[in-house]
C-alpha cells in the first residue's frame, strides 16, 4: 500500500472498496453507542459518514462556509419518538424527606372532593357567592 504525500489531498476511496480503519477507544465507544440502535458494524459507519456529510453539503450549499471548509456544528434539532413512554413516578408520591411518614394525596379531579388528608380535620364550609363553590369559615 503506498501512503499519499502530505502536500496531496486524501482522495476518497471507490465504491466497492473496503476501506480499513484502525479503531481506538473513542471510535470502539462511539460504534457501541450507535449499534445499540441494532445497527451492525458496516451501517453503524454508514449512518454516520452519512451524517457528517448532509452536514457538510448543507453548510456549502447554505454559504455558511466555503467548499472544502469543515463546518462547525453549533446545534442539532432531534425528532421526539412518538412512541408511548414509559409511566414516570408520581413525585408527590415520593417522600419528600427522612421525617416525612405520610404521603402526600393525589391532586382532586374536577368536578370531584379533595381527598381528605390522615390526621387532619375538614374545615367548616358554608356557600359561597358562585354557585358550587364553597367559602372556608375562619
Amino acid at each position: 500500500m503506498t501512503t499519499a504525500k502530505r502536500t496531496q489531498r486524501p482522495t476518497p476511496p471507490k465504491a466497492g472498496t473496503r476501506p480499513s480503519v484502525r479503531v481506538d477507544d473513542q471510535l470502539a465507544a462511539d460504534l457501541a453507542v450507535v449499534m445499540r440502535t441494532g445497527a451492525n458494524l458496516s451501517d453503524a459507519v454508514r449512518q454516520c459518514v452519512r451524517l457528517v456529510a448532509d452536514v457538510y453539503r448543507t453548510a456549502w450549499a447554505e454559504g455558511v462556509v466555503p467548499v472544502g471548509t469543515a463546518p462547525v456544528l453549533l446545534a442539532y434539532q432531534l425528532e421526539r419518538d412518538l412512541a408511548p413512554a414509559p409511566p414516570q413516578p408520581n413525585p408527590s408520591d415520593a417522600m419528600t424527606s427522612g421525617y416525612d411518614v405520610r404521603r402526600t394525596p393525589p391532586a382532586p379531579t374536577v368536578g370531584q372532593p379533595p381527598a381528605q388528608v390522615p390526621g387532619t380535620r375538614p374545615s367548616p364550609r358554608r356557600p359561597g357567592p358562585i354557585a358550587g363553590l364553597n367559602v372556608r369559615q375562619p
